[in-house]
C-alpha cells in the first residue's frame, strides 16, 4: 500500500487537533490536496465542543463513528482519535467499543483513508476503509456519529436523500454532523426544518419514518455546520431501519434518467446516474474508441471465439454497453465476457447495469458481467487477472486517468501501464488506449517491443489507438 500510495500523493500535511499531531498524505486526485479543507476544520472544531461536552457532563463518548465520503480520511481519523484519548482519562465517559469506518465511492479514496489511519496509529482493530455509495452502508450497523464534509457537486436528489438515510443509519442518541458550503445551507436548513418525509425506499412502513431534530448550526465564513439527531417523536415509536438489497433498490435518488445513445449507427439505451461521468453524452474518448473498432473491426475480432474484455475507468458505461451491441450485431457467435474496473464504484455499478439493461441487443447473460474496484491497473493487475477466466484478456479499452503532481513522473506511470497490458493481455491481445491526444503520444512514445500498432484515430482533441500484443516468439 504505501507504493501506491506513493504513486498518487502530491504532498503530506501536518495538522493538530486537541492535542494530538497528526500526518496526512494528499493527492492531487483527491478532494482537499493542498492543505486540510476549511470545511473539514470548521466541522472538526464544532465536534470537539461536543467531546467537551461529554466529558464535562459525565456522558458516554460516542462510540461508532461513520466518516461518509471520506476522502483522505482526516474527519474520521482526528474524531476517532479525540474519542481514544479522551477515554483514556476518563471511565465515566467509555462508549461501548470504539469504532471507525471511512467510505468512499472513489476506490484512491479508500486507499489514502487506510494509509492515513495507519500512519497515524488509529489501532488497526477498530477501523476499516470501503468503497462504496455515500450512506450504502451494507453492514447492519448503527453510529452513534455520521461526520461528512457533503460533496457540493453530488446533485441535490442525493444531497436530499442524505438527511434520510443518515438518520435511518443513526443510534438511538446518534448525531449528523455535516458541513456544506454557504450557498447549499440554505437548501439542508429547508430539508431539515421540514418535518417527517417518507424515505424513498418504500419497502419501510409509514409509522416508521423519521424527522430531524436540529442541535446546532453554526455558520461560519464559507461554510455553514449542521448538527442533527432523530426526532424521537411518540414514546414507543418504532426508528426505521434500511433494507439494503442492491444500489438501485438502496440509493433510487442517484438515478438521473434514461436515455438512448448512438454511437458509429450503433443504438444503445442508458440509464445515468448522479456522481458518475457521462450522464448527457458519451465523451470524446469514448467516441474516438468506437470509431477505431468500427474501422479496425475486421483485424481486431476474431468469430466463434470467447472474448474476455477488461473496460478501464469508464464513465456510466457508454463504451463497455456500446461494444457489447456492436459485437452482437457484427459477429453474433461471438461469447463476450466482462470485467469493469476503475475508482469510481458508481461507475461500475451504472456500467455493468446497463450492459444488462441492453441484453434484448447484446444476448448477453447478466453473469458475464463482473466489476472490481482498483485505483490502478499497475497495482492491481494480479487481482484484474484473477477475474479474467481465459489465461488473459483478449482485449483491453483503456481510459487512463491521469493525476498530476505525484511523486512518481508521469512517464515513468505509462511504463508502468504498458508493463500491465504485457501481463494481463493474452497473446494476439489488442489494447485499445483512448486519451487526450498529447497523452496518447506519451503512449505511443513508451510503447513496448511486444505490441504493433494497429492503427489510430483523432476526436476532438482525443486520440484512440489500437495494440497488438505479439506471441512471445516472435517477440524475440
Amino acid at each position: 500500500m504505501q507504493a501506491y500510495v506513493r504513486a498518487y500523493k502530491n504532498k503530506e500535511v501536518i495538522y493538530k487537533y486537541r492535542g494530538r499531531t497528526y500526518n496526512f498524505s494528499l493527492s492531487q486526485g483527491l478532494f482537499s490536496s493542498a492543505e486540510i479543507d476549511r470545511g473539514s476544520h470548521f466541522l472538526l472544531k464544532v465536534f470537539s465542543t461536543y467531546i467537551d461536552e461529554c466529558i464535562n457532563n459525565n456522558k458516554a463518548l460516542p462510540g461508532r463513528i461513520l466518516d461518509a465520503g471520506s476522502g483522505i480520511g482526516v474527519l474520521g481519523i482526528c474524531a476517532i482519535g479525540a474519542v481514544c484519548d479522551a477515554m483514556a482519562g476518563n471511565d465515566n465517559c467509555r462508549p461501548g467499543s470504539p469504532m471507525l469506518r471511512m467510505q468512499d465511492r472513489d476506490e484512491l479514496a479508500r486507499i489514502f483513508s487506510f494509509y492515513n489511519a495507519q500512519k497515524n496509529k488509529i489501532p488497526k482493530d477498530i477501523f476499516s476503509a470501503h468503497t462504496e455509495p455515500l450512506l450504502s452502508c451494507q453492514d447492519k450497523i448503527s453510529f452513534d456519529i455520521i461526520l461528512s464534509n457533503i460533496p457540493a457537486k453530488a446533485g441535490l436528489p442525493v444531497l436530499e436523500d442524505f438527511v434520510q438515510r443518515s438518520l435511518s443509519l443513526l443510534s438511538e442518541n446518534g448525531r449528523v454532523y455535516i458541513v456544506v458550503v454557504n450557498p447549499l445551507a440554505d437548501f439542508f436548513e429547508s430539508r431539515l426544518q421540514a418535518g417527517k418525509k417518507k424515505h424513498p425506499d418504500t419497502s419501510i412502513a409509514d409509522n416508521n419514518d423519521c424527522s430531524s431534530a436540529v442541535v446546532l448550526c453554526e455558520k461560519g465564513p464559507g461554510h455553514t455546520v449542521f448538527v442533527y439527531t432523530r426526532d424521537k417523536g411518540k414514546p414507543g415509536q418504532t426508528l426505521p431501519s434500511l433494507t439494503r438489497v442492491s444500489f438501485f433498490t438502496d440509493c433510487p435518488a442517484y438515478i438521473r434518467g434514461k436515455h438512448q445513445f448512438v454511437i458509429e449507427k450503433i443504438c444503445y439505451n442508458m440509464e445515468t446516474a448522479h456522481g458518475a461521468s457521462g450522464f448527457d453524452n458519451p465523451g470524446s474518448d469514448t467516441l474516438a474508441a468506437a470509431k477505431l473498432i468500427n474501422r479496425l473491426k475486421e483485424k481486431i475480432f476474431i468469430k466463434n471465439k470467447t472474448l474476455d474484455i477488461l473496460v478501464w475507468s469508464e464513465d456510466q458505461g457508454h463504451f463497455s454497453t456500446w461494444i457489447s451491441v456492436f459485437f452482437n450485431a457484427a459477429y453474433a457467435k461471438n461469447d463476450l465476457r466482462f470485467v469493469l474496473s476503475g475508482r469510481n464504484i458508481l461507475a461500475l455499478i451504472m456500467a455493468k447495469h446497463n450492459i444488462a439493461s441492453n441484453s434484448h441487443l447484446n444476448s448477453l447473460n447478466p453473469d458475464s458481467t463482473q466489476t472490481i474496484s482498483a485505483a490502478d491497473i499497475f497495482f492491481d493487475k494480479e487481482r484484474l487477472l484473477e477475474k479474467c477466466r481465459n489465461t488473459g484478456f483478449s482485449i483491453i479499452a483503456y481510459f487512463p486517468e491521469p493525476v498530476p503532481g505525484t511523486e512518481v513522473p508521469w512517464a515513468k506511470r505509462i511504463e508502468k501501464d504498458w508493463e500491465s497490458f504485457e501481463y494481463l493481455l493474452e497473446p494476439d491481445g489488442i489494447v485499445i488506449i483512448a486519451t487526450t491526444s498529447s497523452q496518447a503520444e506519451s503512449f505511443d512514445r513508451k510503447k513496448t517491443s511486444g505490441f504493433t500498432r494497429l492503427g489510430d484515430i483523432k476526436q476532438k482533441g482525443f486520440r484512440a489507438c489500437a495494440y497488438r500484443k505479439k506471441q512471445q516468439d516472435n517477440a524475440l
